[in-house]
């Protein structure tokens, strides 16, 4: 009549214990994965390079003609 009372308890318990660290890695591991944007880093959309910003600066009137031509002679 008694056989097997309280092991079922002790199995749930380790059932609940692995599926909780189960979903704690699912967790870190797309959470790691993933930046800000909710992107991952192989999805990131690339930002202007520096020779745009360079223009951009320029028409902005923030650098002069001189400043740009010695940005582009370093960057190229």
């Amino acid at each position: 009549m008694g056989y097997g009372m309280g092991y079922g308890m002790g199995g749930g318990v380790l059932m609940w214990i692995v599926l909780l660290v189960i979903i704690g890695f699912v967790v870190y591991y797309f959470a790691k994965n993933k930046n800000a944007n909710g992107l991952n880093s192989s999805q990131q959309v690339p930002g202007p390079d520096a020779m745009e910003i360079a223009k951009i600066r320029l028409a902005k009137g923030e650098i002069s003609s001189e400043e740009f031509e010695d940005i582009k002679k370093n960057i190229l």
